[in-house]
């Protein structure tokens, strides 16, 4: 995401092909997420990651229980045995990893990604944005709503409506700089068990580990040709949990206040303010999601196609 990404692979002291082959596959994992954001969404800066791997310990591989302990300028994500150790002054991270943790795809992508966000929105290189950010009639909606607002289960919605999708979670941005696009994390999806059970094609997909409360989640992917690496914003939809189905338009105010009520504590602590209002200078909605995913994906295409024919001028009237 044009920033300088270095990865070295520290080589074992007893050498083991067949585990050290783990290291290398490792990078590849990597440069198949973090590797594919374009050049010209410019973060700048550098991270260095050096990578080894030890000998399992009785507590590995740990997945998915993984814990955070924030320090004076870094940050250690611990799990199991492994450990990720990200100083955000010298951009460095060691990344130093038990043997069957290196077998487990997600557990290697979430600790390079999370040395990778760590240090670029510590160092306000980065803005990190919990929203999904949905596409239809070329029209980009960022679903905005605290945990447990219905984003992912909503953006699924919304691809079985035949939309495409940038992300179901987080959205990132180079700050310093009018919102512009965004990236986002196409290339898989995670549902709760019971939000997956709202949708009949998806039963019979095996659960896979996940670092939530739940532990366990139902993992979905999209569509080669419905995957937006990055979009731009054309206007932002707050999700409201009201069972009655209502779109509505929402003025400065009470856009900024639903914005930030529905805030993680990084969000908090790093999103420039002056960058969230330019982000709520677009239109922004209310989306009371009512009982029903495949009406609340509906309403969002509706409005899509609305915005898309007016191009979000001030007389916008929501249908």
């Amino acid at each position: 995401m044009g920033t300088s990404l270095v990865v070295d692979l520290v080589p074992s002291a007893a050498r083991d092909a067949a585990l050290d082959a783990l290291l290398a596959h490792a990078v590849d994992l990597i440069a198949g997420t973090l590797g594919a954001y374009p050049d010209d969404l410019d973060v700048g800066g550098e991270l260095h990651v050096s990578m080894r791997r030890h000998a399992d310990t009785a507590a590995d591989p740990g997945w998915p229980d993984v814990s955070a302990e924030h320090l004076a300028d870094g940050i250690i994500v611990r799990c199991g045995s492994s450990t990720a150790t990200v100083d955000h002054a010298s951009s460095t991270a060691v990344l130093d990893l038990a043997d069957s943790f290196l077998g487990i795809a997600d557990a290697v992508r979430l600790f390079a990604e999370a040395a990778f966000t760590s240090v670029h929105v510590a160092a306000r290189r980065l803005h990190a944005v919990h929203s999904a950010l949905v596409v239809h009639d070329e029209v980009g909606l960022l679903l905005r709503g605290p945990s447990g607002a219905g984003k992912s289960t909503i953006t699924y919605a919304c691809l079985r409506w035949g939309m495409s999708m940038a992300s179901d979670d987080w959205v990132y941005a180079p700050a310093g700089r009018p919102v512009d696009e965004v990236a986002g994390y196409p290339w898989r999806m995670m549902l709760t068990a019971p939000a997956a059970a709202r949708f009949p094609e998806l039963a019979g997909i095996e659960l896979v580990p996940h670092t939530s409360a739940e532990g366990w989640k139902v993992p979905v992917v999209p569509p080669a040709d419905r995957r937006h690496v990055t979009h731009a914003i054309d206007a932002v939809v707050l999700l409201d949990s009201d069972p009655d189905l209502q779109v509505w338009r929402a003025d400065a105010d009470e856009a900024r206040r639903r914005f930030w009520a529905a805030s993680l504590p990084v969000e908090r602590d790093r999103l420039d303010a002056d960058w969230v209002d330019d982000l709520l200078c677009r239109p922004t909605f209310v989306l009371q999601r009512g009982p029903s995913p495949d009406a609340a994906a509906a309403a969002i295409a509706q409005l899509a196609s609305e915005l898309a024919r007016t191009r979000a001028t001030t007389a916008f009237e929501v249908p």
